[in-house]
């Protein structure tokens, strides 16, 4: 069964990611400007003007913060995996914060960098463009799992979907997965519930044998367990 079952997996090309973000780690991050940031940092945003980040270690949450401090993780990034590229290429912009869940680097690259580059390699445009797709796919999932789902079903939808997501190449990568340890206060921004409902529903989940812990990696044991609280889409 592929990771995540076969939820969402159909929504999420493994290969392609891959690619994009060999791509991105191997050719783009070493022409640009690296910058190191501990756990926790506060990661500085890209220009939109004139760059975009490249994730070269560790991993990135990224998120939106309403005015009055409420949080929305949106995802995470590995190595490979960039932020800022939809504010360059459309020349919006759009707030986000972005914080190192763990010690890492990231690469700024410059438009005049990246300009030379398609330039020799059009084709890279595609990469571009799926990072930009992935995102949205993600996020319409994410607006669709709060409508269709109660808080039980939010979490259990969001653990699929952060599965199907899993980087398989973490050396401890077992079946089910989530690569990412996550913390109840992740969970609870990016699902929209209070920490206390995360706990609950989590522990039923354990308690049921849905779930089993390794490490401080969450991994699902009964995937089709899990979907029957979920109405996710077709």
């Amino acid at each position: 069964m592929p990771i995540g079952g076969s939820y969402y997996s159909d929504v999420f090309d493994e290969k392609k990611q891959n690619e994009m973000r060999a791509f991105f780690k191997e050719i783009l991050a070493p022409k640009g400007t690296v910058k190191s940031y501990g756990r926790n940092d506060v990661i500085a945003p890209a220009n939109h003007l004139d760059s975009f980040g490249i994730v070269v270690e560790g991993k990135v949450s990224k998120a939106m913060i309403s005015v009055s401090g409420r949080e929305k993780l949106l995802y995470f990034l590995r190595p490979g995996e960039l932020f800022g590229e939809m504010n360059l290429m459309d020349g919006g912009s759009l707030n986000y914060v972005l914080y190192a869940k763990e010690p890492s680097s990231v690469s700024y690259v410059t438009r005049s960098i990246l300009d030379e580059e398609l330039c020799r390699n059009p084709d890279a445009y595609l990469y571009f463009i799926h990072s930009m797709t992935r995102k949205f796919r993600i996020v319409a999932l994410q607006l669709a799992n709060n409508v269709f789902n109660d808080s039980t079903g939010r979490v259990a939808d969001a653990l699929i979907r952060l599965s199907a997501c899993s980087d398989t190449r973490d050396v401890d990568m077992t079946e089910g997965m989530i690569t990412t340890a996550l913390t109840q206060s992740e969970l609870a921004y990016n699902v929209g519930c209070s920490r206390v409902t995360i706990a609950r529903i989590l522990k039923s989940f354990f308690d049921e044998g849905l779930l089993e812990r390794d490490n401080k990696k969450i991994v699902i044991k009964n995937m089709e367990g899990l979907a029957k609280y979920t109405d996710r889409v077709q």
